[in-house]
C-alpha cells in the first residue's frame, strides 16, 4: 500500500470523525439560541425564507392537502386542543415527520391563567411523545411569565417577520419567517398557500436561522 494511499485513508477517517462531532442536535440548537443571558424572540433569520402555519383547525380538506405535500414542509404551529381533537392530523404529522411546534393562546389568556402554558406543553408532550422546540402565542406577544416558563422548558420563542392573512402578494426578503393563519374563523385558502409555496423557495426553519439543515429524529 503506497504512502499516498495511506494518507488519503487517514484524512478520510479524520474528516468523518469531525463531521460526527459537529452534527447538530436539538441540544446544540438550544445552545445557539442562548447567545445572551436573557431569552430572545426569534422573528427573522439570515438565510433564505421559511413558511409557518398557525393551525387550530384541520378539516378533511386540510388533512388531504397536508398528506399530499412534499418536503420541505412548512413548520406547523399547532394548537394543543387540535392535537387532542384530531388523531388523524397527528397520524399524518408523525408518518411524514412534518416539523411541528406549539401554538399557544393569546398572551392575555396566559396572564389570567398562568398555569395554562405548562398544561399546554404537557398536552403536546403527551401526544407527540416529545417536547416542542418552538412556541408562539396567537398574538405573537410573549409576556414575562410566559418567557420564564419557556426558558425553563428550553422551548424557543418564535414570532414572524411577515404575516399573510389574505391573498395579497407579500414582498419577501432574505431571512423572512412567514406566518399563515389557518383557523376556523380565519384562514387562507389552500390554493393560495399552494401558490405561495410554488412561487417561493421555502426551506426548514433551522436553515433560515442557522444556514444549515438539521436532521431531526422521526416522531414516535
Amino acid at each position: 500500500m503506497s504512502i499516498l494511499f495511506k494518507r488519503i485513508i487517514v484524512s478520510t477517517i479524520i474528516m468523518m470523525a469531525l463531521l460526527l462531532i459537529f452534527i447538530p442536535s436539538k441540544n446544540s440548537i438550544l445552545e445557539v439560541f442562548r447567545l445572551t443571558d436573557e431569552p430572545n424572540i426569534i422573528t427573522k433569520g439570515n438565510f433564505g425564507m421559511s413558511l409557518t402555519i398557525d393551525l387550530s383547525y384541520a378539516d378533511a380538506k386540510f388533512i388531504e392537502w397536508l398528506n399530499e405535500e412534499k418536503s420541505p414542509y412548512p413548520l406547523l404551529m399547532v394548537d394543543p386542543d387540535l392535537l387532542e381533537r384530531s388523531p388523524t392530523l397527528v397520524k399524518v404529522i408523525k408518518a411524514k415527520n412534518i416539523p411541528i411546534g406549539l401554538l399557544g393562546r393569546n398572551s392575555d389568556f396566559y396572564e389570567v391563567n398562568p398555569s395554562q402554558l405548562e398544561k399546554d406543553i404537557s398536552t403536546f408532550n403527551s401526544i407527540m411523545k416529545q417536547s416542542p422546540l418552538w412556541f408562539r402565542t396567537r398574538d405573537y406577544v410573549f409576556l414575562p411569565d410566559v418567557t420564564k416558563v419557556l426558558w425553563k422548558e428550553q422551548i424557543n420563542m418564535l414570532a414572524a417577520s411577515k404575516i399573510l392573512s389574505d391573498s395579497k402578494d407579500l414582498k419577501l426578503s432574505k431571512g423572512d419567517i412567514i406566518s399563515i393563519p389557518y383557523h376556523q374563523e380565519e384562514r387562507l385558502p389552500l390554493k393560495e398557500i399552494d401558490r405561495l409555496i410554488q412561487n417561493n423557495s421555502f426551506q426548514p426553519i433551522e436553515e433560515t436561522i442557522f444556514g444549515y439543515s438539521v436532521k431531526t429524529k422521526k416522531t414516535p
